[in-house]
C-alpha cells in the first residue's frame, strides 16, 4: 500500500504546486520592508521546482488596467538574491501580481497591493512660521552681550595706547 501511495505521489506533485507570491515580510525574511514608494519586493518561486527557468511578472496597474511583463530566470539553489525588485512604479497606485513560470505553464495565484503613498520632497515646508519665546530671549541676550563686548573692546583699545 505504501509503495502505491509513494507512487501515485511521485506521478503528480508537480502538477497541482501553486508558485507562491507575496511580499517579503521584514520579520521572516530579514528585510528592513518590502513595499517602497515606487517599488516592490516580492518572493521569488521556489528554486527546487524552478531552477534556471524562465519566468514572467505579469503586473496590471489596477485604476487604468495597464498590463505590464517582467522576464527573469529563476535562480537556482541556493539563492543568494533575497527576492525580486519589480521596479519602476507609480507612486501611492495599486497593482495586481502574478508569476508565470514559461515551459511548464505553472501560474501563482494573484497578490494585490499598494505602492506607498509619499509626497515630493520638495513640498515638505521645513520652515518654522514664528519664533518662540525662548528663542527670543536666547537672541536678545546675546546681541546685548555682543554690543557689551564690543564697547569693552574699544574702552580697551583707547586707554592701552
Amino acid at each position: 500500500m505504501l509503495a502505491v501511495l509513494f507512487v501515485l505521489g511521485m506521478l503528480c506533485p508537480l502538477n497541482f504546486a501553486e508558485i507562491e507570491i507575496r511580499l517579503l515580510d521584514p520579520k521572516i525574511d530579514g528585510v528592513l520592508t518590502s513595499k517602497f514608494p515606487n517599488s516592490f519586493l516580492l518572493s521569488l518561486p521556489n528554486c527546487s521546482l524552478y531552477g534556471d527557468s524562465s519566468a514572467e511578472l505579469l503586473y496590471t496597474e489596477l485604476p487604468s488596467n495597464e498590463n505590464k511583463t517582467e522576464s527573469f530566470i529563476v535562480p537556482s539553489c541556493p539563492v543568494s538574491l533575497p527576492g525580486f525588485l519589480l521596479k519602476n512604479l507609480k507612486n501611492g497606485t495599486t497593482y495586481n501580481m502574478q508569476y508565470k513560470i514559461a515551459g511548464v505553464n505553472d501560474t501563482s495565484a494573484n497578490l494585490t497591493t499598494t505602492t506607498t503613498n509619499v509626497i515630493d520632497y520638495q513640498q515638505i515646508d521645513s520652515g518654522l512660521p514664528a519664533r518662540s519665546g525662548a528663542m527670543v530671549v536666547i537672541t536678545v541676550i546675546l546681541s546685548v552681550a555682543m554690543v557689551a563686548l564690543l564697547i569693552g573692546l574699544i574702552i580697551s583699545f583707547l586707554f592701552s595706547g
